[in-house]
């Protein structure tokens, strides 16, 4: 008996498409990704705080943030399956929980040690637990607006990109990271949880995903698009990663503060809500991969960009346009996904793909650390980003919608 076809289109009235009732669940993705987005990249505000007190490399801080994120994107394997077979709503306010006990626990660390153990299994675990079954969610709802539904609910990311890490940085003379860290649990326990209420998947989705098994590793690597997006994915997250967690310190080594620092990841959250909110909707319209190709290729620019920079206007433009671009990419992911793949096992789809932003996730903003440990420099990150980014472009070249005749067994 062949493998479930990937592609085989759902059994619903066709007014059930892109129906009205899918715009609640994009809010409640929204706030969700805005909230643990948010508090997370928070950490490039708690990073020199981190640093000082256990007396810590780069490439050991960077560790922390790196473990976690690796973690949340590499448990979208399990819990993108169980996405399609259970209420995603279920999953999310599983992963809320462990969110805000791992950041209490880390807020009372005494070692760099436990810090690893509690942020990262808190925030990674718990991510792992929101992110793809609230993005399955979401895609189950669209057909004709897939890629702006897609991005309207990961703009969420750059609110939270925006807000939070300024936020974290203004309050750091009176909290310091431990407190920070608290006010983070806070922040996703009062807006996580009522955002969490909205996620539902669409009936149909349900339905199938319980009748029939989701498609195996194997079957997926099997398929030569499944393996070029996963690759390009993950060249493309080697980058990104690297500038969330070294651009506060890399702007402090040009002899600007703090505040300067997170104000620059602010912007990065002003481009990104702009490439979520504006550029993923002209993915309906030129195709969600066509624009996947040309946003990474802009990725791979603004790390040139950075490269060259040695002022706050330079550094901002970065900022800017990196956010805009790498906003878009991110925005983008899912709605290629489900062009290429189908909706019906949108989970482990998604799961299997983010493990490849997982590796990227955990060896970009270590290798960074180590490399400026030994050279006193980001150039060498920095220009290896560009490169990264510009093969992932290459990568997606030639991807497009899969026929519905074909099948992966």
């Amino acid at each position: 008996m062949s493998s479930p076809s990937l592609t085989s289109p759902p059994s619903l009235a066709p007014a059930a498409l892109d129906s009205r009732a899918g715009w609640p669940v994009v809010a409640g993705t929204h706030v969700l990704t805005a909230v643990i987005f948010g508090s997370s990249y928070a950490f490039a505000a708690l990073f020199p705080g981190l640093a000082a007190e256990f007396q810590a490399s780069r490439g050991a801080t960077a560790l922390v943030f790196s473990l976690s994120a690796a973690i949340y994107c590499s448990m979208g394997a399990f819990a993108g399956p169980l996405g399609d077979r259970f209420p995603p709503r279920v999953l999310v306010l599983a992963g809320l929980a462990v969110i805000i006990a791992g950041y209490v626990a880390a807020a009372f660390a005494p070692t760099l040690a436990l810090l690893y153990v509690f942020y990262a299994l808190g925030a990674g675990i718990g991510i792992g637990l929101c992110y793809v079954p609230a993005l399955g969610a979401v895609q189950s709802w669209f057909l004709r607006q897939r890629a702006r539904a897609s991005g309207i609910a990961l703009a969420g990311l750059g609110v939270g990109t925006l807000v939070l890490p300024a936020l974290t940085a203004r309050l750091m003379p009176e909290l310091g990271w431990r407190g920070g860290l608290l006010m983070l649990a806070g922040v996703c326990a009062v807006l996580g949880v009522p955002a969490a209420l909205l996620i539902r998947r669409r009936g149909f989705a349900v339905n199938t995903a319980r009748a029939t098994r989701s498609p195996g590793m194997a079957v997926l690597w099997r398929d030569g698009r499944f393996r070029q997006l996963y690759l390009s994915m993950m060249l493309a997250s080697f980058s990104i990663y690297i500038a969330y967690v070294h651009l506060v310190p890399a702007t402090q080594d040009i002899g600007l503060p703090l505040e300067t620092g997170t104000l620059l990841v602010g912007l990065i959250g002003v481009g990104s809500v702009g490439g979520r909110f504006v550029l993923t909707g002209f993915g309906d319209r030129l195709g969600p991969h066509r624009l996947l190709m040309l946003l990474t290729f802009a990725l791979a620019g603004c790390f040139v960009l950075w490269a060259a920079a040695t002022s706050f206007t330079l550094l901002a433009a970065f900022a800017v346009l990196f956010g805009l671009s790498y906003g878009g990419c991110v925005g983008l992911y899912p709605a290629v996904a489900a062009e290429l793949f189908g909706a019906r096992h949108i989970g482990a789809v998604l799961g299997l793909l983010y493990t490849g932003v997982g590796v990227a996730a955990l060896l970009g903003p270590t290798l960074a650390g180590v490399v400026f440990d030994l050279t006193g420099s980001y150039a060498m990150p920095i220009l290896v980003s560009a490169a990264a980014a510009a093969v992932s472009g290459l990568l997606i070249i030639g991807l497009g919608p899969r026929d519905e005749s074909e099948h992966l067994t």
